[in-house]
C-alpha cells in the first residue's frame, strides 16, 4: 500500500500527468455538463463550440511559440484588436486588401516584438506588456472604444461559408492554418530549435546556433497567428472588435498553460493547446448553459490557471530531482 502511495505521488508529480490531465478533464466537464443540461451533447452545440474555439485555437497557438521558448506574449489580444481596426478601415478599398493589411500587420508585430526583445536585451515580459498598451492605444484612438462594422456578404463567407455542408468555413481555415503550423513546430528545423532554447538555452548557444534569429521568427509566428485569427474573428462577427483584448489574451494564455506546455519553455507543443482550448471552450459553454455569469466563469478559470502552474512546477521540479541523481 505504502509503495501504491508513492508511485501515484510520482506520476502526479511527472510530465506524463500534466500532459494527460487535460483530457480527463475535457472528459470530465464533458459528462457534468451533460448530465445537467442533456442538450449540451448535441452535434449543434458542439459545433457551436468548436466554432467558438477557433479564434482562440490560433492566438493560443500564436502563444505557444513564444511559451516554448521559455518567453511570453501580452500582446496577443491588443493586437488582435487593433489589426482588425486598421484593417477595417482599409475595407472600402477592397476586402482582399483588408485581408493582406490584417495578416501583414500582424506579422509585423511580431517581428517588431521579438526584435525589441533581442535588441534592448528586456524580458519579453516588458517589452510585450508596453506593447499591449501601445496596441491599445493604437485601437481606442481610432475608435474610441467602438467596434467598426463590416457589411459585406463576401467577406463574411470567409468564416461563416460552408465549403463542406455542415461545417463552417472559419473551422476549416482555422484547423488548416493550425495543422500547418503542426508540421512547423515537429517536423522542420525552426520547430526543433525552438523547442532546443526553451530546454537549454546556453547549451543552444554553444552549439553555434543564433538563438535571437529564432526568438524573433518565434513571435514573427505568434504575430502571423494572430492576424489570421483577426481576419476570421472579423469575418464572423461582420465587424472589428475594439474591446476583446484581454478576454483573447487571458484565455489564450490560459489555453497554453492548462494544455500542458511548460512555462519554463521546452515542453508542451500546438497539440497540447489544441486540448487546452477545447477544455476552456467546454467549459466556457456548459457554464453559460446553467446560467453561471461571466464573473463566475472567470473566478473559476483563475483557480483552473493556478492549479495548472501549480501541477507544472512540480512536474519540471521532479524532472530536474531525477536527473540529478
Amino acid at each position: 500500500m505504502f509503495l501504491k502511495n508513492i508511485r501515484l505521488k510520482d506520476f502526479v508529480r511527472s510530465e506524463r500527468f500534466v500532459a494527460v490531465l487535460p483530457y480527463f478533464l475535457v472528459f470530465i466537464l464533458f459528462l457534468i455538463f451533460t448530465a445537467l443540461y442533456p442538450s449540451f451533447a448535441n452535434i449543434r452545440n458542439i459545433t457551436g463550440i468548436l466554432t467558438v474555439s477557433t479564434v482562440f485555437l490560433l492566438v493560443a497557438a500564436g502563444e505557444t511559440f513564444p511559451i516554448l521558448m521559455g518567453s511570453i506574449d501580452l500582446s496577443i489580444g491588443t493586437m488582435l484588436s487593433s489589426s482588425s481596426i486598421v484593417a477595417a478601415y482599409l475595407f472600402p478599398y477592397g476586402g482582399p486588401w483588408m485581408i493582406v493589411v490584417a495578416i501583414v500587420m500582424g506579422l509585423i508585430s511580431g517581428i517588431v516584438n521579438g526584435s525589441l526583445i533581442v535588441a534592448l536585451r528586456l524580458p519579453s515580459f516588458i517589452v510585450t506588456l508596453a506593447m499591449m498598451f501601445a496596441y491599445r492605444g493604437i485601437a481606442t484612438s481610432l475608435t474610441s472604444g467602438y467596434n467598426i462594422n463590416i457589411r459585406s456578404r463576401s467577406f463574411s463567407w470567409i468564416s461563416t461559408g460552408e465549403i463542406i455542408p455542415g461545417v463552417p468555413n472559419i473551422l476549416l481555415w482555422g484547423f488548416i492554418v493550425f495543422f500547418i503550423f503542426v508540421i512547423i513546430s515537429t517536423r522542420t528545423k525552426i520547430g526543433r530549435y525552438i523547442y532546443a532554447i526553451g530546454g537549454n538555452e546556453s547549451a543552444v548557444k554553444r552549439m553555434g546556433i543564433n538563438v535571437d534569429k529564432y526568438r524573433i521568427i518565434a513571435f514573427a509566428f505568434s504575430g502571423l497567428l494572430n492576424g489570421i485569427a483577426c481576419v476570421l474573428l472579423s469575418s464572423y462577427l461582420g465587424m472589428a472588435p475594439a474591446r476583446l483584448g484581454d478576454k483573447y489574451l487571458f484565455n489564450g494564455l490560459t489555453a497554453v498553460i492548462v494544455g500542458g506546455t511548460s512555462i519554463f519553455g521546452g515542453i508542451g507543443g500546438l497539440m497540447r493547446t489544441l486540448i487546452g482550448v477545447l477544455l476552456i471552450g467546454v467549459f466556457d459553454n456548459g457554464m453559460n448553459l446553467i446560467g453561471v455569469d461571466s464573473r463566475g466563469q472567470d473566478i473559476a478559470k483563475g483557480v483552473l490557471l493556478i492549479i495548472a502552474i501549480s501541477v507544472t512546477i512540480l512536474s519540471q521540479k521532479r524532472g530536474k530531482i531525477i536527473l540529478t541523481k
